[in-house]
């Protein structure tokens, strides 16, 4: 048994404790939280560490969305709108072998392990991110994409199928902390019939879902008109695209909604073209949202109505994408991009450190796990270093400081990282791998 002891402790699930501890048990869950010199007392067995004055003692960051195996992107397609910033992707992505997205994954693990990121909800195409975050210690959910807009219902019924295997493949890779789920890519690559299929595919039953949903103006045009950018791309590449007919025009939402696409414990990526009537539609779904506000600037894509979404009642938690469209796995950095992006009606600093902890964790359905520091929950940990940490009014403004420093990470009650080093993991030979392959597809 542990004593971790910090200038500040940070709950999220309570107020932040000066001077405050968490007692670690020896099978890696939380046994108390509180002022460490009352824990010194009610825990005598416990081993003292004390992390210093400058140190600000918190959950583990929770990524609600990010795709690891875009992890060599940076800057290969710069900003522009989605349809077009879509034509440039795809045949890049292309050039990327099996071993590529092994690699890519593995660097995109390491990336947002040294944001202090604990806990992973990736989307991918192969499901590399299973042996990637088995590989550094994390937890996470990987989420295996699936395409296609089939014609009939026996297509259907058999790429479901073919999804269902591939993620029974992935089941028997993951780890105790790594869980396997299904992300239907974004309604325009994935059809209505195929995405009841999956839904009707029992061995996906009780999986957790992400996707993408009203990401840009290109996919609207693309979903409710047939035209636009994205629905020229696929004419041209032979591609079928989603189709969600409906007797009104609405929005995107409201299509899928009619299809009932929409189901509790649904991640949904982005969510920037909402009409009116969305935001209730998603709560009375149970569809959580997934905020990625760097991405949105990147593609060119709008502002995501945040405020009208939690303002409806519907759960939103902050995102990173991929440095594919202008992010980097620090959600830090996405938090504090979103309260640039919203200025004065920004959230606060601590509902923006919720944002990024407890908030993403009940979003993928792992609240009672991770994403907060509370008896019982698992000791999922993340030490910053601030200069200004002792004196500090407001811990959680510092948290979002540039300033503060990931100085270690902690799963399961065991270091993953220490001064900015995975333990685990080959850094360096994750990273020259990495070189090779971002090389290629500039």
């Amino acid at each position: 048994m542990r004593l971790l002891s910090a200038a500040w402790v940070l709950p999220v699930a309570g107020d932040p404790i000066r001077g405050g501890g968490v007692v670690v048990d020896d099978d890696g869950a939380i046994a108390a939280v509180g002022p460490a010199a009352a824990l010194r007392e009610s825990h005598p067995g416990a081993r003292l560490e004390d992390l210093g004055a400058e140190a600000i003692l918190m959950p583990g960051l929770v990524d609600a969305h990010c795709h690891l195996e875009w992890s060599c992107f940076d800057g290969v397609v710069g900003t522009r709108p989605f349809g077009a910033w879509l034509r440039e992707f795809m045949p890049r992505r292309r050039l990327m072998n099996a071993q590529d997205h092994v690699a890519a994954a593995r660097h995109g693990a390491v990336r947002a392990l040294r944001a202090g990121v604990t806990t992973v909800a990736d989307a991918g195409p192969t499901g590399a991110g299973v042996d990637a975050l088995a590989e550094t210690g994390q937890r996470g959910i990987v989420h295996l994409e699936a395409f296609g807009a089939p014609a009939g219902g026996a297509e259907a019924r058999a790429l479901a199928g073919a999804v269902a295997e591939r993620i029974g493949d992935l089941d028997r890779r993951a780890t105790g902390r790594v869980r396997v789920g299904l992300s239907p890519h974004a309604p325009y690559s994935v059809g209505p019939r195929l995405w009841r299929a999956l839904h009707e595919q029992e061995a996906l039953t009780g999986r957790p879902w992400m996707t993408h949903i009203a990401e840009s103006p290109d996919e609207e045009s693309a979903i409710l008109g047939g035209e636009g950018p994205i629905a020229d791309l696929f004419r041209e590449a032979g591609i079928a695209i989603g189709r969600w007919d409906a007797e009104e025009a609405g929005s995107v939402v409201a299509r899928m909604d009619a299809h009932a696409a929409l189901r509790e414990g649904l991640v949904a990526a982005h969510c920037v073209r909402l009409k009116w009537p969305d935001a209730a539609r998603l709560r009375r779904a149970g569809v959580s949202v997934a905020h990625c506000p760097r991405s949105n600037v990147h593609l060119q894509c709008g502002t995501a109505p945040m405020p009208a979404l939690l303002d409806a009642g519907v759960p939103v938690a902050i995102g990173t994408d991929s440095p594919a469209s202008g992010g980097d796995y620090d959600p830090r950095a996405e938090a504090r991009a979103c309260a640039a992006l919203f200025g004065d009606a920004a959230p606060p600093a601590a509902q923006l450190v919720r944002m990024i902890t407890r908030d993403a964790a009940r979003a993928l359905g792992m609240g009672d796990r991770v994403g907060a520091l509370e008896v019982g929950m698992r000791a999922d940990l993340l030490v910053l270093e601030h200069p200004d940490a002792a004196g500090a009014a407001d811990p959680s403004a510092l948290v979002l400081d540039p300033a503060a420093n990931v100085r270690e990470v902690i799963v399961d009650g065991r270091p993953v990282l220490s001064g900015g080093s995975p333990l685990r993991a080959d850094a360096a030979e994750i990273g020259e791998l990495a070189r090779t392959i971002a090389a290629r597809l500039r």
